[in-house]
């Protein structure tokens, strides 16, 4: 009976899976990310035209919205450090969170 035959240079089967479910993880965690952003803009071009208890309303959201966002790229960024990236500055590039709003 022969014995499989591994390469030093190729990666086991495990590893290739763990890559790819670490990979599928940031994708994951960057599409929340992306759609947090774009929710955050939406109400970000509502709150003008907004006063009194419905501006209150919609500035709740914005904030709490905001705090998510500002979450989800932590994850993004421990997720990424996790897997040895240690430079973020493309992180600060694609997924803008907007400043806060008053």
């Amino acid at each position: 009976m022969s014995s499989p035959r591994y390469s030093v240079d190729q990666p086991l089967a495990i590893e290739v899976q763990i890559r790819q479910e670490k990979a599928s993880a940031l994708r994951r965690t960057g599409d929340k990310l992306e759609k947090l952003i774009v929710e955050l803009a939406r109400l970000e071009r509502e709150l003008p035209a907004l006063s009194g208890p419905v501006r209150a309303k919609k500035l709740t959201e914005y904030q709490q919205t905001r705090a998510s966002a500002e979450h989800e790229r932590w994850c993004l960024i421990v997720q990424r450090e996790a897997m040895g990236l240690w430079n973020h500055s493309e992180v600060d590039l694609m997924y803008r969170i907007p400043p806060p709003v008053r």
